[in-house]
Protein backbone atom coordinates (compact mmCIF):
# COMPACT_ATOMS: atom_id res chain seq x y z
CA UNK A 1 0.00 0.00 0.00
CA UNK A 2 1.14 4.04 -0.84
CA UNK A 3 -0.35 6.83 1.05
CA UNK A 4 -0.24 10.36 -0.64
CA UNK A 5 -0.41 13.40 1.89
CA UNK A 6 -0.52 17.05 0.56
CA UNK A 7 2.62 18.65 1.90
CA UNK A 8 4.24 22.04 2.27
CA UNK A 9 3.93 24.02 -1.03
CA UNK A 10 0.48 23.84 -3.44
CA UNK A 11 0.47 20.66 -5.15
CA UNK A 12 3.60 18.78 -3.21
CA UNK A 13 2.52 15.50 -2.09
CA UNK A 14 4.66 13.19 -0.03
CA UNK A 15 4.24 10.09 -0.96
CA UNK A 16 5.01 7.05 1.20
CA UNK A 17 4.58 2.92 1.55
CA UNK A 18 5.31 3.24 5.05
CA UNK A 19 9.57 2.80 4.74
CA UNK A 20 10.83 5.22 1.98
CA UNK A 21 9.34 8.61 1.90
CA UNK A 22 9.22 10.79 -1.92
CA UNK A 23 7.67 13.53 -3.22
CA UNK A 24 5.39 14.22 -6.26
CA UNK A 25 4.44 17.86 -7.65
CA UNK A 26 3.07 19.66 -10.52
CA UNK A 27 2.47 22.55 -11.79
CA UNK A 28 -0.48 24.67 -12.82
CA UNK A 29 -1.06 27.73 -14.36
CA UNK A 30 2.81 28.45 -13.34
CA UNK A 31 2.09 27.26 -9.65
CA UNK A 32 4.02 24.15 -8.00
CA UNK A 33 6.03 21.99 -9.93
CA UNK A 34 9.66 22.01 -8.19
CA UNK A 35 9.66 19.57 -5.04
CA UNK A 36 9.48 16.33 -7.06
CA UNK A 37 8.50 14.11 -9.92
CA UNK A 38 5.16 14.58 -11.89
CA UNK A 39 2.36 11.78 -11.20
CA UNK A 40 3.14 10.57 -14.67
CA UNK A 41 6.82 10.52 -14.04
CA UNK A 42 6.09 8.33 -11.22
CA UNK A 43 4.18 5.68 -13.85
CA UNK A 44 7.46 6.25 -16.13
CA UNK A 45 9.80 5.42 -13.38
CA UNK A 46 7.28 2.06 -12.18
CA UNK A 47 7.51 0.61 -15.00
CA UNK A 48 11.47 1.88 -15.70
CA UNK A 49 12.48 0.69 -12.34
CA UNK A 50 11.12 -2.69 -13.14
CA UNK A 51 12.40 -3.52 -16.04
CA UNK A 52 15.94 -2.80 -14.91
CA UNK A 53 15.35 -5.51 -12.01
CA UNK A 54 13.60 -7.88 -14.24
CA UNK A 55 16.62 -7.47 -17.27
CA UNK A 56 18.91 -8.09 -14.06
CA UNK A 57 17.01 -11.19 -12.75
CA UNK A 58 17.14 -13.28 -15.98
CA UNK A 59 20.70 -12.11 -17.42
CA UNK A 60 21.58 -13.54 -13.60
CA UNK A 61 19.15 -16.82 -13.75
CA UNK A 62 20.87 -16.92 -17.34
CA UNK A 63 23.88 -16.47 -16.06
CA UNK A 64 24.69 -14.03 -18.21
CA UNK A 65 26.75 -10.63 -16.83
CA UNK A 66 25.63 -7.87 -18.94
CA UNK A 67 27.09 -4.01 -18.74
CA UNK A 68 25.00 -1.66 -17.16
CA UNK A 69 21.85 -1.08 -19.24
CA UNK A 70 19.78 2.00 -19.13
CA UNK A 71 15.97 2.19 -19.09
CA UNK A 72 13.96 5.00 -20.44
CA UNK A 73 10.20 5.08 -20.44
CA UNK A 74 7.97 7.77 -22.06
CA UNK A 75 4.22 7.51 -21.88
CA UNK A 76 2.22 8.51 -24.41
CA UNK A 77 -1.41 9.29 -23.10
CA UNK A 78 -3.98 9.20 -26.55
CA UNK A 79 -7.40 9.17 -26.64
CA UNK A 80 -7.91 5.70 -27.07
CA UNK A 81 -5.37 3.99 -25.11
CA UNK A 82 -1.85 4.71 -23.40
CA UNK A 83 1.02 3.49 -24.83
CA UNK A 84 4.53 3.54 -22.73
CA UNK A 85 7.78 3.59 -24.83
CA UNK A 86 10.28 1.54 -23.42
CA UNK A 87 13.92 1.91 -24.47
CA UNK A 88 16.82 0.09 -23.34
CA UNK A 89 20.16 1.90 -24.21
CA UNK A 90 23.39 0.17 -24.34
CA UNK A 91 22.66 -3.31 -25.69
CA UNK A 92 24.56 -2.89 -29.28
CA UNK A 93 27.31 -4.97 -27.71
CA UNK A 94 24.80 -7.88 -26.68
CA UNK A 95 24.83 -11.30 -28.86
CA UNK A 96 21.31 -12.17 -30.12
CA UNK A 97 20.63 -14.52 -26.82
CA UNK A 98 21.28 -11.56 -24.58
CA UNK A 99 18.96 -9.29 -26.67
CA UNK A 100 16.30 -11.35 -26.66
CA UNK A 101 16.66 -12.35 -22.73
CA UNK A 102 16.29 -8.18 -22.62
CA UNK A 103 13.37 -8.52 -24.94
CA UNK A 104 11.60 -10.84 -22.83
CA UNK A 105 12.09 -9.03 -19.80
CA UNK A 106 11.21 -6.08 -20.57
CA UNK A 107 7.64 -7.55 -21.72
CA UNK A 108 7.22 -9.96 -18.95
CA UNK A 109 8.44 -7.14 -15.96
CA UNK A 110 5.56 -7.35 -13.08
CA UNK A 111 4.81 -3.50 -14.03
CA UNK A 112 5.07 -4.52 -17.98
CA UNK A 113 2.07 -7.28 -17.49
CA UNK A 114 0.17 -5.04 -15.08
CA UNK A 115 0.11 -2.27 -17.43
CA UNK A 116 -0.82 -4.15 -20.14
CA UNK A 117 -4.33 -5.23 -18.92
CA UNK A 118 -7.14 -3.53 -18.41
CA UNK A 119 -6.98 -1.39 -15.16
CA UNK A 120 -9.75 0.32 -13.47
CA UNK A 121 -9.89 2.98 -10.50
CA UNK A 122 -11.86 2.26 -7.77
CA UNK A 123 -12.61 4.76 -4.89
CA UNK A 124 -12.79 3.84 -1.33
CA UNK A 125 -14.44 6.43 0.80
CA UNK A 126 -13.83 4.85 4.57
CA UNK A 127 -17.24 3.25 5.46
CA UNK A 128 -16.50 1.05 2.00
CA UNK A 129 -13.40 -1.37 3.46
CA UNK A 130 -12.77 -4.21 1.69
CA UNK A 131 -15.06 -3.59 -1.24
CA UNK A 132 -12.93 -1.88 -3.90
CA UNK A 133 -11.82 -4.58 -6.82
CA UNK A 134 -13.93 -7.64 -5.86
CA UNK A 135 -15.26 -9.65 -8.45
Amino acid sequence: MVSATRHGERYCTAVSNGRVQLYADTSKNGVGGAAGMRPHELLESALAACVCMSIDMAAEKAGFTLPAIVVEVVVDRRDSETCFNVTVRDIAALVDEQRELVRAAVLGSPVARTLGKPVRVALETGSEAGALCRP
